[in-house]
């Protein structure tokens, strides 16, 4: 790795956030410079890969942070292992990209400084809180993330409806904070100990304070639940589109949302030791329920932002599902990949979209908009591309961690998980293909498209390019991607089941189907529904 990387990965945007006043004297400079701290934290985080890719022993480097004696030790440490690596990676190469094409949709904006210097923050705090190894570390960059959202929803703070949102944000957020924090004393005053790796084995500390047995670990999932917009701690999130779209994308695709399943994660070995049953239940119906009715939301809404909106809602669901399946990498694998997946064709989904907001001048109404394709050809395609991929059609990357994910649950014996999945499966390629047909096939629908100048930035297409390449290349990573994170050799490892290939397939036809009868065939006529959104 490069020298100091587990170190330098998150303090180079921090600390380059708070230079971002003097980057700013020089109007070219300032656009340049968080884009190449991007791509330098996106360098270091790669540089990881090599060292953790062989195998444990994983680097631990710590320095003493606050020290009583006889009292409390606290260090800031941090864990380079596969888990902590690949959510920097993730955390860095989306949000690099992010940054790249943010340099043509906020180009002219005011307050274009505050919004790089909360952009580097954030994404310095997100890398920050998957390499820590410790709670307490953990939970001062949990508060820095939701900080850099509400300061970021609400950017256009004169406009009422961003004031709200990224107020609503905060307070709804701060709820599953709470839980986290209480949930996070529990465990040291249990433990003595706020670093993970004192942990492992942690039933017979638990035993000293018996209320936290059973209440920590539900404590956490309640902070996971808020920050990752599960039910009912969801309905910030759709709010929340009233920031700048490049803020969407972040949000969804590489920070704030993916904290929730992250923490879950890391602290899955610890609750599957002193509470298996009750935690696996929970996070299993969680991710189950919240992925279904948030799918039907997304079926509905006309808003093309809000339709990603509760889409990643859903598709959270999914990954919160996957780690309640079972104990072990396997089950990490299978909730990680469909998070990798995730990254990638939300990523690509929201600047796709966010073309077309920038050329509309905000305009969000699909039922508006109309025979774009020939005005924004790429944006088109990549669209194209990322809603194949979120409906799980093969040979893209969200077919084949959904389809892992379906094959989990069969050979689990969780065929009610299994049902809730396929049925979501089916409604998310429907309101996928629907946000294609109404935004871009047909005829213009309103004057404002019509007379509005549709452009696609050449820096704003690049980021396009590569994330619709990634949507292909991603999904055949995973073999290796189970073997790095020590799956193939703990669990379930990387194959696809016939049946469950079946089950995909269905579920395509199924989703398909009636939005070929409604809005091609148009039989019934969309016009004929009760639901307003169709």
């Amino acid at each position: 790795m490069l020298p100091y990387a587990p170190f330098l990965v998150w303090l180079i945007p921090l600390v380059a956030s708070a230079l971002m006043p003097l980057a700013a004297l020089n109007r070219r400079v300032r656009d340049i410079y968080p884009v190449l701290v991007g791509f330098v934290t996106a360098a270091f985080a790669l540089s990881m890969i090599p060292d953790v890719a062989t195998g444990p022993p994983y680097a631990n480097p710590q320095i003493t942070w606050l020290a009583i004696p006889g009292l409390i030790t606290v260090n800031i440490g941090v864990m380079v292992d596969p888990l902590s690596v690949f959510m920097a990676c993730i955390v860095a190469g989306i949000g690099s990209l992010i940054l790249l094409y943010s340099t043509g949709y906020m180009a002219g904006e005011e307050g274009i400084t505050r919004y790089w210097f909360f952009m580097l923050l954030f994404i310095g705090s997100m890398v920050g809180l998957v390499v820590v190894d410790n709670f307490l570390w953990l939970y001062i960059f949990w508060e820095m993330v939701g900080l850099c959202s509400y300061a970021l929803i609400g950017f256009w703070y004169k406009r009422p409806e961003a004031r709200k949102a990224g107020f609503k944000a905060f307070v709804v957020t701060r709820i599953g904070d709470v839980f986290l924090l209480v949930g996070i004393i529990l465990v040291f005053l249990s433990t003595g100990s706020f670093a993970f790796k004192d942990l492992h084995g942690a039933l017979e500390a638990f035993k000293v304070l018996p209320f936290a047995l059973s209440a920590a670990p539900f404590l956490m999932l309640m902070g996971a639940i808020g920050k990752s917009a599960q039910l009912p701690l969801h309905t910030w999130l759709p709010d929340a589109m009233e920031g700048p779209t490049p803020v969407s994308a972040l949000i969804h695709a590489a920070t704030m949302v993916k904290a929730g399943v992250y923490l879950m994660a890391r602290t899955h070995f610890i609750y599957m030791d002193v509470a298996p049953d009750l935690w696996l239940t929970a996070l299993v119906w969680v991710g189950a329920v919240t992925a279904l009715i948030t799918a039907t939301m997304g079926l509905t809404s006309v808003d093309i932002k809000r339709v990603l909106a509760y889409s990643t809602i859903s598709q959270i669901g999914y990954m919160m599902m996957g780690l309640g399946l079972g104990a072990g990498a396997g089950f990490i694998f299978l909730s990680q990949f469909h998070l990798m997946s995730h990254a990638v064709f939300k990523a690509l989904l929201f600047l796709a979209a966010g073309v077309l907001v920038h050329s509309l001048h905000g305009m969000r109404d699909m039922r508006k908009m109309g025979g774009l394709w020939r005005d924004a050809p790429v944006t088109f395609y990549a669209t194209i591309v990322g809603v194949l991929a979120l409906g799980g059609v093969p040979p893209f990357n969200g077919f084949w961690s959904k389809d892992l994910i379906f094959a989990a649950a069969m050979e689990t014996g969780n065929y009610a998980a299994l049902a809730f999945a396929v049925i979501t499966a089916a409604i998310t390629l429907a309101y996928g293909l629907r946000l294609i047909i109404l935004t871009f096939m047909g005829e213009k629908r309103s004057e404002e498209v019509r007379k509005a100048h549709i452009h696609e930035p050449g820096v704003m297409k690049v980021p396009l390019f590569i994330l619709a390449s990634l949507c292909f290349i991603t999904g055949f990573t995973g073999e290796g991607f189970a073997g790095f994170l020590g799956a193939a050799h703990n669990g379930i490892t990387f194959h696809v089941e016939p049946l469950s290939v079946g089950l995909s397939i269905i579920a395509i036809i199924v989703g398909a189907l009636p939005v070929y009868l409604v809005y091609v065939k148009r039989s019934p006529p969309p016009e004929s529904f009760a639901l307003g959104g169709w």
